[in-house]
């Protein structure tokens, strides 16, 4: 293995953590990231390189067969810089469209990527996740949520608490998709992002709430290394 790869692996985060013993994760990855585009090195997710990894529209496209429709609320947890939020924000009526991520640095970065004719006549709310953001989320009665490139970036020791945090936006009409990459088994793919096995995917949401009904589906047929690209459907 490089040494730089093992670095990112293996000693980063440990090394972060002894300079911030109380700070959450969500806080390091924010801090890898935006380091990143500080230096101007370019991040597949966020900022002006940034691009969906199979189409801006895929994520639209499941809502839009499971009833997505212009006066819809809208949550986009984890959007990074819009590149999937963009095809909402275009859809839905003005005021509809909730953006949420970990750092306002994405956020702005989201912002500049639609320009401002298009936030204008939109006014999508980009809200930073942390207590306010996530409680005016709620408020809105989001009929949908989506996660998409989310679910692979968390560690085993945050998933309940993350999945807490998106379901627990929901109300009882609300449909939920959580986007995952499915290997067989729970491997890291790279420094900040592991697959998650569908067995793992159903269990976690059924500890958040066992009265939830999950279906698993199927984004594309093609793989890469084995990998499945998936969907959980989740919903009252």
């Amino acid at each position: 293995m490089r040494l730089k790869k093992f670095y990112r692996r293996h000693l980063r985060y440990p090394l972060w953590r002894v300079r911030h013993p109380l700070a959450p994760y969500e806080r390091y990855y924010a801090w890898v990231v935006t380091r990143k585009l500080k230096r101007g090195r370019a991040h597949p997710a966020i900022g002006p390189a940034a691009k969906a990894a199979r189409g801006e529209r895929e994520m639209i496209a499941v809502l839009l067969r499971h009833g997505l429709a212009p006066h819809h609320t809208v949550v986009d947890y984890g959007c990074g810089s819009l590149r999937l939020g963009r095809p909402f924000i275009e859809y839905l009526e003005p005021g509809r469209f909730w953006g949420l991520d970990l750092a306002q640095e994405f956020l702005d970065q989201g912002a500049r990527y639609i320009g401002s004719d298009l936030h204008r006549e939109k006014r999508p709310n980009l809200r930073v996740i942390d207590e306010a953001g996530l409680a005016a989320a709620k408020e809105a009665r989001p009929d949908f949520i989506g996660a998409w490139h989310v679910c692979g970036k968390i560690p085993d020791r945050i998933l309940d608490g993350f999945l807490r945090k998106v379901l627990g936006l929901m109300h009882a009409g609300t449909h939920v998709f959580l986007q995952f990459e499915d290997t067989g088994r729970r491997e890291q793919l790279h420094g900040l992002a592991w697959s998650l096995p569908e067995h793992m995917m159903i269990a976690a949401v059924k500890r958040i709430d066992p009265k939830l009904k999950i279906d698993i589906l199927e984004l594309t047929k093609r793989r890469h290394r084995n990998m499945r690209y998936l969907c959980a459907h989740v919903r009252y």
